[in-house]
């Protein structure tokens, strides 16, 4: 959205007036020398400092001013344009306390040597000595308070400022804080290295050079010279102090505004509410954990969206596979399919052609979810048209194959089990394309129906052996998929060492050959549980067929 309404936030008066802390404190500092006499031993009158205040506003204002000023230009620029997420902008504000640390160190820096060339003058004036020691003692505490401890002051509030700023324009919808690519100064903007930088800047630093102002104190005679350094270490004792517990104050409520963002953000996860964004407001390491919080909340979104078309998808499936088995007079038929994702790969079917011819159909798509589901639709299409055209098995295969190879890529292939019953005739024709093989157990005897060419869709223009059963009484005939032989046992490996297997599936068979088909899927399905677990990672797909015995219903 357009920043209409936001650009005077983006305003550099008021980046400006947020420095107001460093004012303060050199104030403090300041008022501090003039408490101890060191101003006046110099011969600084009071007009003197206070035209140092000035100065020190004016410098540290232009600073403040050109760190400040790309972010307020493109504020302007941006006024009431639409962009869609003002990248520009987001990737200024990134670097900006790399701006900021190296506007006010350098300013630090010149304003401490100007501090340094005016006592050296007013000394000179008033015919004030001035040892090498109480000058170094001076340049010390100068060039501490100026080149470190204002450049710290200034960074951490630049920080501070651009996280509260970012916060606004995030509620305004002018920030998205998705960038990415941005490469701020870490060694700042860490939140690990924080607390560390406060100890080097307010703890280990001024603690040695007060030891160094303790060294120098102790190696003059001179009660007025020592009581001159000692004075200005305690000018660096307040200023560090000062600045220590500012910028414990301003990083605290920074982490403590982010955190407070990271938390409304995992609430919303742990409610549901995936829609919530969590603002990113710093570019570090919580700026990154925000990023990914997001990043989770916008896939668990997509997820409980797709739920919906995932039941579509599914109930679609469903209804590409037969309601109910068709009445065949002298035979039983039952089918039964159980997929590991709302969508699979697995397809069997069972098409009547004329009045006592049946086309019977598994199949195996390799692969899972929608490309293996759009597959068998396309599959299911394919077998139904040639089904109603009355082409032979042979034929019906070999343009499915052609089919398949013109539409699989990556190596996709399909098996597929097709058989013809005729039951009039009890003429049972089949085709094995790469299926695993199906069983048929006759007069107290098992075989299988062994694979006589490749899955299709690999090579174009194949001929499929159709054979010939003549079907009696008691004759059974079970088509699977390889989710039951993969089944793995309870001390199986990934390389699958243990699984069901068909010599096992085969044993069963022979049980159970005459059992009602309905109930061999829970039978089997017990069975394959008592023996270890189903593996998840595939369908499972049975097709059942029984010639009755004279007397049967």
């Amino acid at each position: 959205m357009p920043l209409a309404g936001s650009s005077s936030r983006l305003s550099s008066w008021r980046y400006i007036f947020s420095m107001w802390p460093l004012l303060l404190i050199f104030a403090f500092i300041q008022l501090t020398m003039r408490l101890t006499g060191n101003s006046a031993s110099i011969g600084l009158p009071l007009w003197i400092s206070g035209m140092d205040l000035m100065l020190f506003l004016v410098c540290f204002g232009i600073a403040a001013f050109w760190i400040h000023w790309p972010v307020a230009r493109l504020g302007k620029r941006l006024e009431g344009r639409f962009t869609q997420h003002h990248k520009v902008l987001e990737a200024v504000m990134a670097e900006q306390p790399w701006r900021a640390l190296k506007a006010l160190a350098l300013t630090g820096m010149l304003y401490g040597t100007y501090l340094m060339a005016l006592i050296l003058v007013a000394a000179a004036v008033n015919d004030v000595l001035l040892t090498p020691r109480m000058i170094l003692a001076l340049g010390i505490c100068f060039y501490f308070t100026t080149g470190v401890l204002a450049p710290a002051l200034g960074v951490a509030k630049t920080i501070a400022y651009s996280t509260h700023l970012r916060r606004k324009l995030v509620a305004l919808g002018a920030f998205s804080g998705d960038l990415e690519d941005a490469k701020p100064l870490r060694a700042l903007t860490g939140s690990a290295r924080r607390p560390w930088l406060v100890f080097f800047v307010t703890g280990l630093f001024p603690t040695t050079l007060l030891a160094l102002y303790v060294y120098l104190a102790l190696g003059v005679s001179d009660p007025v010279e020592q009581q001159f350094i000692i004075s200005q270490a305690l000018v660096l004792f307040v200023a560090a102090m000062l600045s220590g517990a500012y910028l414990t104050y301003t990083i605290s409520n920074t982490l403590a505004l982010v955190t407070k963002e990271l938390a409304s953000g995992l609430a919303a996860l742990r409610q549901g509410n995936y829609g919530r964004k969590v603002p990113v407001l710093t570019d570090d390491d919580l700026g990154d954990l925000a990023r990914g919080l997001n990043t989770a909340l916008k896939g668990l979104q997509e997820r409980d969206d797709l739920k919906g078309t995932l039941e579509i998808a599914s109930e679609i499936q469903q209804g590409i596979l037969p309601r109910e088995a068709p009445q065949i007079p002298g035979y039983d038929l039952y089918g039964f399919q159980k997929s590991c994702y709302a969508v699979g790969g697995d397809y069997y079917d069972h098409i009547q052609v004329t009045g006592g011819t049946y086309w019977l159909i598994v199949a195996d798509v390799a692969g899972k979810g929608y490309p293996a589901a759009l597959t068998v639709a396309n599959l299911q299409a394919m077998l139904h048209a040639l089904a109603a055209s009355r082409s032979s098995l042979g034929d019906a295969a070999g343009y499915i194959n052609n089919a398949l190879c013109e539409n699989l890529r990556g190596g996709r292939f399909v098996s597929l089990f097709l058989a013809e019953l005729r039951s009039g005739a009890h003429d049972f024709a089949w085709l094995n394309a790469g299926h695993v093989p199906p069983l048929l157990y006759s007069a107290g005897n098992l075989r299988i129906l062994e694979a006589s060419a490749p899955p299709m869709g690999l090579d174009k223009n194949l001929a499929y052996k159709v054979n010939h059963e003549r079907l009696v009484e008691g004759d059974a005939i079970l088509a699977y998929s390889d989710g039951v032989t993969e089944a793995r046992g309870r001390n199986g490996t990934a390389a699958g060492l243990d699984v069901f297997g068909e010599r096992r599936l085969a044993d069963w068979f022979m049980a159970h050959h005459a059992e009602p088909l309905d109930q061999m899927p829970k039978t089997l399905l017990k069975t394959i549980e008592e023996f270890g677990q189903m593996t998840r990672e595939d369908d499972l797909t049975l097709l059942g067929l029984r010639r009755r015995n004279h007397g049967e219903d």
